[in-house]
């Protein structure tokens, strides 16, 4: 009987003993969640101001644009910024600068965010005059956008381009500004070396990169290749082509004689001719856009060969002329230039 209950003790000092470093464990586990629970509001706290101060500089500058928009004159409200507008290609653009917000106050003095507005013009149906005069006035925008460039440089005859390098480019800046006078322009981008410095343009592989492209051309304009644009912006008084794999975040391109866009050129912004405006071969034109061909009568706005378009695709006094493999995207939700007098509409808006 002794000898029973000498074991039975020892069992249970046995199972108390393994018992033990589970405890522990446990202990551990529990003092490390507690401890990082003890630091957590801080980080929290941390995130969640921040969190809130970006919106409430967001809140005041849409505060800005929707009281603008709703005719209040700047300085109506006087908590809220001004807002600045300029053109922007079709567009408009707005810009608030809101005063940063540390400390729960509005302090000017440690600078300020600014905030980009792009507004388009709600879409419907207007005359062929007003169409005529608001080509008219992208047309004289655009030229003089480029002819004001800084470091626009002038050039003579036909010219044509394998390379861009840094003789052709504006002081300080990855721009290139050209006056082409009595000749036509070929720009034949792709490939290796196809810039003189691979430090200006980064190394991107195949496709070359080009930060801003202008170029007022007395003549054709005919740019192909494997080549990226920031900005891309062409007045011809002859035909605009682009060809290849060009591709653009922006564009503004006017072809007195007409554009031709194909092979699989991906851009968005605007094209306009007074003649007729081909776009085919698979080729993309991404919203937000607007092509009009608008001039006299008989002109031709053609998407055609897996051609997709979205936004806003117009002929005032001609035709659009899509086939069946072609895409166009529902016109009458696009947006509208600057100069049509309708709603103003925000479809972008960003922190600079």
């Amino acid at each position: 009987m002794k000898l029973e209950q000498l074991l039975i003790l020892s069992s249970r000092k046995l199972e108390r003993g393994s018992a033990l470093p589970l405890v522990l464990g446990v202990l551990l586990v529990l003092s490390i969640l507690m401890t990082v629970m003890l630091r957590m509001p801080g980080v929290l706290r941390r995130t969640v101001t921040l969190v809130a101060y970006e919106t409430q500089e967001m809140y005041f500058a849409e505060s800005a644009v929707i009281a603008k928009l709703e005719g209040f004159p700047d300085g109506y409200f006087a908590e809220l910024p001004t807002v600045e507008s300029r053109v922007l290609g079709p567009w408009s653009e707005w810009r608030t600068n809101v005063p940063k917000n540390r400390g729960g106050a509005r302090q000017f003095q440690r600078g300020s965010h600014k905030f980009q507005f792009l507004l388009g013009n709600e879409f419907g149906r207007f005359v062929t005059s007003e169409w005529a005069r608001c080509a008219i006035t992208l047309e004289r925008n655009l030229k003089e956008r480029i002819l004001q460039s800084n470091g626009l440089k002038s050039l003579s005859g036909n010219r044509r381009f394998f390379r861009l390098d840094s003789s052709l480019m504006a002081p300080r800046t990855q721009s290139v500004a050209l006056n082409v006078a009595a000749g036509d322009l070929t720009l034949d981008l792709g490939g290796a070396g196809a810039f003189g410095s691979s430090d200006a343009f980064g190394n991107y592989g195949e496709r070359l990169p080009v930060r801003s492209f202008m170029a007022n051309v007395e003549g054709d304009a005919k740019i192909r290749g494997n080549v990226h644009f920031d900005t891309l912006r062409i007045y011809a008084s002859g035909t605009v082509t682009l060809q290849g794999a060009v591709n653009a975040d922006f564009v503004e391109i006017f072809g007195l004689a007409g554009v031709n866009v194909s092979d699989s050129v991906s851009l968005a912004g605007l094209i306009l001719s007074k003649q007729n405006v081909d776009i085919s071969g698979r080729s993309r034109v991404r919203f937000p856009s607007v092509t009009i061909a608008v001039g006299y009568s008989g002109n031709r706005l053609a998407l055609l060969e897996k051609a997709v378009f979205e936004g806003a695709a117009l002929a005032p006094s001609g035709v659009v002329d899509r086939d069946s493999s072609a895409v166009l995207l529902d016109s009458t939700k696009a947006l509208l230039p600057f100069c049509m007098e309708s709603r103003s509409v925000v479809f972008s808006r960003g922190r600079l």
